[in-house]
């Protein structure tokens, strides 16, 4: 299960709006932490699959065939 950035953006409001009806400071410092978090994990997958989209394409490399040493063969001709 992975979570999109618009989820967190949703959970991110959704501990907005509980932060503004909490009543002690312990309830408020969690939900801002939680708040902060949200936000960090919306931006993070965004700006990751901004860095994907700019990554340049792999190099297309032929595929060799492994050159086997026989025994008493020497490594350099």
């Amino acid at each position: 299960m992975t979570t999109t950035p618009e989820e967190y953006q949703a959970k991110a409001a959704e501990t907005l709006v509980q932060l503004a009806e909490a009543k002690t400071d312990s309830e408020r410092l969690r939900l801002k932490r939680a708040h902060g978090c949200f936000m960090k994990l919306a931006t993070h997958g965004a700006e990751a699959a901004a860095r994907a989209a700019m990554r340049p394409a792999a190099k297309i490399r032929p595929e060799k065939p492994a050159a086997a040493i026989r025994p008493g063969q020497s490594y350099f001709k």
